[in-house]
């Protein structure tokens, strides 16, 4: 059986990157992946930004885009940001501030792969 769900659970629960040093084509092309200071300043803005595909390009047609990220602060929901396909490029970046040390994750839903997720990405709060 493969490491996967079967293709018709690819959409029930949420996928992960398995091995970060040996990363599966169809993981490079989904992981989000988190931009941001490893500091910032209790309650100061910053850019935090997530991009899905940066491992490797994700297709973007009609059949087959990221339809959208978001970027949470631990269960938090810091910023959302929607994709059309062929007009769009799955990267989005947030202007956020943080009050304590909630580890920032990346969530990203490809109209036929389902849910993807990355993180934990700690950032110190000072």
């Amino acid at each position: 059986m493969s490491e996967y769900k079967q293709e018709g659970d690819l959409f029930s629960g949420i996928n992960t990157v398995k091995d970060a040093k040996n990363m599966t084509d169809l993981e490079k092309k989904h992981v989000p992946v988190i931009s941001a200071p490893k500091q910032v300043k209790k309650g100061e803005p910053f850019e935090a930004t997530v991009e899905v595909g940066k491992h490797m390009k994700h297709p973007n047609t009609v059949g087959h885009f990221i339809q959208w990220v978001e970027l949470y602060a631990g269960d938090i929901l810091l910023g959302r940001a929607e994709f059309v396909p062929e007009f769009s490029d799955p990267k989005a970046t947030f202007t956020v501030m943080l009050k304590y040390n909630y580890p920032l994750i990346a969530k990203e839903r490809c109209n036929l792969h389902g849910l993807w997720s990355s993180g934990p990405l700690s950032i110190k709060v000072v």
